[in-house]
């Protein structure tokens, strides 16, 4: 969208003049992989919150953050401290871009597993920063419904999901029959584990012993 400034400042108008009075309203920025990515965008909205004002029309500054989906962005959370309100982790192009991996080519499709053990790190490191800094943060994308991989960002301390309506129901059911217990032994033993078809394995027997899988099938 930088490269079409005018557009994104039409969308953010509209989404500024349509919250009036409200100061609830969220923005999320995809695909930041810079600060001057950042820089750049953050400088769009205060103009348009100028036009706003000068215009005489009610605004607000709606809370801004990004998406975590570009592994460099990681190493620059630290950096942006005060500076974005909330985070989100795309974990689909996260995972894809981490292992290299194209997910919707055939011949190397099967190499993407989002529990690879070093997915599961870096996702950490975010998870950590922002509970350090408590910083809202949401996770999405296929792992938000994998039932093994929601184990494991229960154990990490993640407490919210985004997920396709379909997808609720069996998930909430998961997250009510398992104890934080369970999930943090899940992730300390997942951790010890350098391949995703074993951790993937420790996964799906804690779901057995929970009675989890029966009520998939």
């Amino acid at each position: 969208t930088l490269d079409n400034v005018q557009l994104l400042t039409t969308q953010l108008r509209a989404i500024i003049r349509a919250a009036g009075d409200r100061t609830d309203v969220r923005v999320l920025f995809p695909m930041v992989s810079a600060t001057a990515e950042l820089d750049s965008v953050y400088r769009v909205v205060d103009d348009v919150l100028l036009q706003l004002k000068a215009e005489g029309l009610a605004h607000h500054k709606p809370l801004l953050g990004v998406m975590v989906e570009v592994p460099a962005v990681i190493s620059l959370l630290p950096f942006w401290k005060g500076r974005i309100d909330f985070v989100s982790v795309g974990t689909n192009d996260l995972s894809q871009y981490l292992l290299a991996i194209d997910r919707n080519n055939p011949l190397v499709a099967n190499l993407y597993e989002s529990v690879h053990p070093s997915v599961l790190r870096e996702i950490m490191r975010v998870v950590d920063y922002c509970l350090k800094e408590k910083l809202p943060l949401c996770i999405c994308g296929e792992m938000a419904s994998d039932p093994v991989a929601v184990l494991l960002l229960l154990g990490m301390g993640v407490t919210q999901l985004s997920m396709s309506s379909s997808k609720i129901p069996i998930i909430k059911s998961l997250i009510r029959m398992t104890s934080t217990r369970d999930s943090k032994a899940l992730l300390a033993s997942a951790l010890k584990l350098d391949n995703p078809v074993a951790i993937r394995a420790v996964g799906m027997a804690l779901l057995e012993r929970l009675g989890f899988e029966a009520r998939v099938h």
